[in-house]
């Protein structure tokens, strides 16, 4: 082996164990808690208001407006998962049914944005039970920084 490509294989090793560290010192450990990872609370609970029915309804009429800002969260404070009892869905039902493309383009983006699909896995949820979001700016006033709110089917 000539002198030359003795070095090459060495700076090789060299920086390939560099990096293996690196990038094992940027992966969550198994069992890290997400949240704090990523800074965010959670809150899940399942109600039965008509208040929330009705923000149920609009979330779903909203669903294609909201599949594109979310594409745009950099960040969010606060996750509330809210799983809607069946009378609730019924009430939403007929809508659902009318913007099913609207929601499934809403469920692909939570489920290909990092920062969505790291609360929903925490918490158990998956994408497909995502019936709408609603997406409200954070005390901190920057637009990509939100306080979520993502409506569950049963």
């Amino acid at each position: 082996m000539k002198h030359s490509q003795a070095i090459a294989l060495l700076v090789a090793l060299a920086s390939s164990a560099a990096a293996s560290q690196a990038f094992a010192q940027s992966a969550p450990y198994p069992g890290e808690d997400p949240a704090k990872l990523f800074g965010y609370e959670i809150d899940a609970r399942e109600t039965d208001s008509t208040r929330v029915a009705e923000k149920a309804l609009r979330a779903v009429q909203r669903a294609r407006e909201t599949a594109e800002e979310v594409r745009m969260v950099f960040g969010a404070n606060r996750f509330h998962f809210v799983a809607l009892k069946p009378d609730i869905m019924d009430m939403v039902a007929p809508e659902l049914a009318k913007r099913e493309s609207d929601v499934s383009r809403l469920q692909a983006a939570i489920e290909s944005s990092a920062l969505f699909y790291t609360a929903m896995r925490s918490e158990g949820v998956a994408a497909s039970d995502v019936i709408g979001a609603e997406l409200a700016d954070a005390e901190s006033g920057l637009s990509s920084e939100k306080r979520v709110t993502i409506y569950l089917a049963p």
